[in-house]
C-alpha cells in the first residue's frame, strides 16, 4: 500500500513536470556526509521486577551518504527557477554505544553494548533557486518522504570475567518512518548543461529500533526516537 502512494506521488510529480515545454529534465548526483543524533536511554523489563538500564554513551556519529535526484527544472519570471522530483538518499551505518546497568542500578554496570542504524530514504524533493550574475544559482530546499531505517548488530561486552552476555540478544528490526528535509545551498554553472553545488540539510530520519529477545516478557527494545540529522553535501548536476 505504501509502495502505491510512494509510485502514485511519483508520477503525479514528474508527468506533469516532464510534459511542460520550459521544463528541462535533472539529474543531481550527491556526496557528503550526515551528523545524525544516536543518543537513547531505555529501561527494559524481562522478568519482572528484574530490569536492565541502556544508557548511550555517544550522542553523535558522522557517516558517508550518497544520493540520487530525479526531475525537471521549469523557470519563471526572469531569474527563478524551481526543481523537483524524486530522490533516494542512503547513508553508511550508524553507531549507538553504551552501557548496561543491570537491575537498572549504576552499582552493576557489568557491561557495554553497540548496535548499527543505517538508514535509507526516498522523498519528494524541490528546490528554489535564484540565478545570480548568470552562473551563481543560491537555494532552498526541502523534502518528504519515507525512511526505511534498520537496527541491528546489537552485541555486548563484559567488563569483568564473570559476566556472561545476554543470549539470545536483541533481533535486528527495520522501521518504515516518515521523513522531512529542510536546506540551503549554492549551484555553479560550469558549462552549459552541468552545475556544481554545495549545500547544508537538517533531516528527520524518524524512529529507529532494534527487535526484542525471547528472554522478556514486553515488547519494550532499545530504540531512537528521533534520528535528526545535520547533512552536508557536494553535488553535481546535469540539466538537459
Amino acid at each position: 500500500m505504501q509502495k502505491r502512494i510512494l509510485l502514485t506521488s511519483l508520477f503525479a510529480v514528474l508527468l506533469p513536470t516532464l510534459s511542460l515545454a520550459d521544463t528541462r529534465p535533472v539529474v543531481s548526483v550527491s556526496l557528503g556526509s550526515d551528523r545524525a543524533n544516536v543518543y537513547s536511554t531505555k529501561t527494559i523489563t524481562f522478568i519482572t521486577p528484574f530490569q536492565n538500564s541502556y544508557i548511550g554513551t555517544n550522542h553523535y556519529d558522522t557517516e558517508p551518504v550518497i544520493g540520487l535526484f530525479l526531475g525537471g527544472e521549469t523557470t519563471f519570471l526572469q531569474n527563478w527557477a524551481w526543481q523537483w522530483g524524486v530522490s533516494y538518499f542512503q547513508s553508511s551505518s550508524f553507531e549507538e554505544d553504551g552501557n548496561v546497568n543491570q537491575f537498572a542500578n549504576p552499582a552493576f554496570n557489568n557491561f557495554t553494548y553497540q548496535y548499527q542504524i543505517q538508514s535509507r530514504r526516498v522523498s519528494l524533493e524541490a528546490k528554489l533557486s535564484h540565478a545570480f550574475r548568470q552562473i551563481w544559482h543560491p537555494y532552498l530546499s526541502a523534502g518528504a518522504g519515507e525512511a526505511f531505517n534498520d537496527a541491528y548488530a546489537y552485541t555486548e561486552t563484559p567488563l569483568s570475567s564473570a559476566a556472561v552476555p545476554m543470549s539470545p540478544s536483541f533481533a535486528g528490526h527495520t522501521t518504515k518512518s516518515f521523513t522531512y528535509s529542510a536546506g540551503v545551498g549554492i549551484d555553479v554553472d560550469m558549462a552549459e548543461h552541468v552545475r556544481v553545488g554545495a549545500g547544508y540539510r537538517y533531516v528527520n530520519l524518524g524512529n529507529a529500533s532494534l527487535g526484542v529477545t525471547p528472554l522478556q516478557t514486553g515488547n519494550h527494545t532499545i530504540s531512537n526516537s528521533h534520528l535528526n540529522t545535520n547533512e552536508f553535501l557536494v553535488q553535481l548536476t546535469y540539466i538537459g
